[in-house]
């Protein structure tokens, strides 16, 4: 997930970088209500998460899942529990 325009967007201070110490850890199950395409435009719309994530992708791209999630399981615990509980039933 880390390239030259990421890279620049952390010494400007507008993107940032989770220690691997601070990163919460999680496997999440490959539902198909956990696939990355369908969660990723709600996840675009969270400042908090998104300033670990890259602005932009090369066209029909998304994060990658480990990476997503782990970040997201990091900002936003809840969030994530949630949606693995939903995607069980």
């Amino acid at each position: 997930m880390v390239n030259k325009d990421f890279l620049k967007g952390v010494f400007m201070e507008e993107k940032g970088l989770l220690q691997l110490s601070e990163v919460k850890w999680r496997n999440v199950p490959f539902y198909d209500e956990l696939a990355v395409k369908k969660i990723w435009p709600d996840v675009q719309k969270d400042p908090e998460v998104m300033f670990y994530m890259p602005n932009k992708l090369p066209k029909g791209r998304v994060p990658d899942r480990e990476y997503l999630f782990n970040v997201l399981n990091t900002v936003s615990e809840d969030y994530v529990d949630t949606i693995c509980k939903f995607a069980n039933q």
